[in-house]
């Protein structure tokens, strides 16, 4: 599949919360990117609310001003929550807890979903569903490179 300026990406709450905790990491670097134009970022609200909560409870007030700093650079999109079919359609393929990232995913029609739990990735890869899950590392080694702007957008 090719990737230009105009994929988007649905980063769920691990990715946000790993890149408030490490900037360099993996979610901070395609952050970056989206930051920079090359990707477009795209979350829901419930995953921003996830996003907020855990790192107030498990890292401190450096990553939450990190989180909110990311908000601010980041021209993040906002996909809407779908319909209580579609919640109840995806119940029966992913985890109850994780159903609201996908629906929303698909909602804004993203083809990619940005996971750090390879349990979930590995759930919603299995239920061929029109949005793959990659950890950022997966996505960074065998999906980035088929971004038509590559050399640029790795610098």
């Amino acid at each position: 599949m090719s990737i230009d300026r105009d994929t988007l990406l649905f980063f769920d709450s691990s990715c946000l919360v790993a890149a408030a905790g490490s900037p360099t990491g993996g979610s901070g670097f395609l952050l970056s990117v989206c930051a920079r134009g090359y990707l477009k970022a795209v979350v829901s609200q419930p995953v921003l609310l996830e996003a907020q909560k855990n790192i107030q409870s498990k890292l401190g007030d450096k990553e939450i001003k990190r989180l909110y700093n990311l908000i601010s650079i980041v021209p993040f999109s906002l996909a809407p929550l779908p319909n209580r079919e579609e919640f109840a359609r995806l119940e029966k393929l992913v985890n109850k807890k994780d159903v609201h990232v996908v629906a929303a995913a698909l909602e804004i029609h993203a083809p990619f979903l940005l996971t750090l739990d390879k349990g979930f990735a590995l759930e919603v890869n299995k239920a061929n569903l029109d949005v793959q899950a990659f950890s950022p590392g997966e996505f960074i080694k065998s999906a980035l490179p088929n971004h038509a702007d590559y050399r640029s957008a790795k610098d």
